[in-house]
């Protein structure tokens, strides 16, 4: 009787250790899924294209009138043009909501040319743009980031009035530069689609502070001639553009 339950226990023993061998081989422990994090640095490009306006008014005559009370109105001129540049940034995420900084700083040829004074003509051409934002955005399915930004901007744009023999006894042309300081508000969208490649769209509408400039027309006069002119520009860009973010993944998920 011994003997046969001694025989029993050894077959219970000897088939639990075999099926937990089993359940071991058919069930192997997984490893955590990586899970994507919108926290890190980052740089990249961007290409686009502006359009906006720029606002001219004669402020004041150096050598033949003084001030102009209220100023006079010179012109209104729209613009338009491409523009391509770069830039880098940080992003920290927690939960769904993504915190970020960014800088960005882009070349561009946005211009155009208007009558001005009847006889003349005014042109207006901004060579680069440089902004610094604050960015506050949602993700949406993980990989995609919707984002509202805000902050400051400095365009630099050169200003050119042009004549024919009618206003002189020949052609002419005065240039002027100005850097404007301004505000920017945006928004866009961000899609991850690998690892460490992210790519953007977005909006900016920028207002710009009123900037006076000087017109030298002196050698043209033969005498000293400075007309002093406010410009007020605004401009809106759309873009479209890559990031690479440093790092990859971080954290697990079974």
């Amino acid at each position: 009787m011994r003997t046969k339950i001694a025989a029993a226990a050894i077959l219970l023993a000897s088939t639990s250790l075999s099926f937990a061998a089993d359940m071991a081989t058919k069930a192997p422990l997984m490893a955590p899924a990586a899970v994507w994090s919108w926290t890190g640095f980052y740089l990249g490009g961007h290409v686009g294209a502006g359009w906006g306006t720029t606002e001219a008014t004669l402020t004041g005559l150096t050598g033949g009138g003084g001030l102009i009370p209220g100023g006079f109105p010179i012109d209104q001129n729209s613009r338009s043009g491409f523009l391509g540049g770069g830039q880098i940034g940080y992003n920290w995420q927690s939960g769904w909501a993504v915190f970020g900084v960014q800088g960005d700083i882009a070349g561009m040829d946005v211009k155009g040319t208007t009558p001005c004074l009847f006889v003349a003509s005014c042109t207006g051409k901004s060579d680069w743009l440089a902004t610094v934002t604050g960015r506050f955005g949602g993700v949406v399915a993980e990989r995609t980031l919707v984002y509202v930004k805000g902050g400051a901007a400095w365009l630099h744009t050169n200003h050119t009035f042009s004549a024919g023999a009618g206003l002189g006894p020949a052609a002419f042309s005065v240039s002027s530069d100005s850097t404007s300081f301004g505000w920017l508000l945006g928004l866009g969208a961000e899609y991850a689609f690998d690892h460490n490649w992210s790519a953007f769209i977005e909006y900016d509408y920028m207002d710009f502070d009123k900037k006076s400039v000087a017109f030298d027309f002196s050698p043209l006069a033969g005498v000293p001639a400075v007309a002093n002119v406010d410009i007020k520009n605004k401009l809106s860009i759309a873009k479209v553009g890559l990031n690479y973010k440093f790092g990859g993944p971080v954290g697990g998920r079974y």
